[in-house]
């Protein structure tokens, strides 16, 4: 939002855009500026297209999946990748072999699609473990091997 909304703070992206492009829409409901357009998505209200809440790109997941971390063996760390059907609420962990928490690497909200995290297990010994992804109410898991 923009101070001239009442906002306490300015977005720098509010009177930002390319001057010759003028916002017709310059007001607190629309446009947050009221110099020249604004550049990006913020704030106002929406503009109505024809894209559809539940369509979705053709190579976009509609599930979760782990991937293999890479590499495996590894010595020191690792990367593991997934990919996520909608934002959502991510925990991955690690676990030993006897089932135990050892580690969690990554806990937050991500965006949907491809993600990756990095596991540095260098203050771990050698051994087999296991990543869970959960996100909302699903998981994944994968199985590592770390040699040092």
């Amino acid at each position: 939002m923009s101070t001239a909304c009442g906002d306490p703070f300015d977005s720098p992206c509010i009177d930002a855009g390319a001057p010759d492009i003028f916002d017709y829409f310059l007001d607190c409901q629309w446009g947050l500026g009221g110099e020249r357009s604004d550049m990006g998505a913020y704030g106002g209200q929406a503009i109505p297209t024809d894209i559809k809440d539940h369509e979705r790109p053709p190579d976009f997941p509609d599930r979760i999946c782990i991937s293999q971390n890479y590499p495996n063996p590894f010595n020191s760390s690792t990367v593991i990748n997934y990919s996520l059907t909608n934002t959502s609420y991510v925990t991955v962990t690690i676990y030993n072999v006897l089932g135990q928490l050892e580690t969690t690497i990554f806990d937050g909200i991500q965006q949907a699609g491809m993600q990756s995290v990095v596991w540095d297990a260098a203050d771990f010994p050698s051994g087999m473990y296991f990543a869970r992804v959960k996100a909302d109410e699903r998981n994944g898991n994968i199985r590592m091997v770390l040699l040092k």
